[in-house]
């Protein structure tokens, strides 16, 4: 990502409506990337939503204890 392109996504992040765009953009496509991409979310389960949790908190780092611990957290 560039400079430019950085400071464009921090600034629309400050912006609430924007930033729900984007989360819910970025967690759809985890879930597409997930080996549970078909799963309705009335079906998912705790520990598939502790991995989504997990990834995106964690990042390309998610299988750190921190980013793990996240997941778990959530709920």
């Amino acid at each position: 990502m560039t400079r430019a392109q950085r400071d464009e996504v921090e600034t629309a992040t400050q912006d609430p409506a924007t930033d729900v765009c984007i989360a819910s953009e970025y967690l759809a496509q985890l879930k597409a990337e997930s080996s549970f991409t078909d799963v309705p979310a009335e079906e998912t389960t705790r520990a598939q939503y502790e991995e989504l949790a997990a990834r995106y908190n964690g990042g390309l780092g998610r299988q750190t204890e921190d980013a793990q611990a996240d997941g778990r957290g959530f709920g």
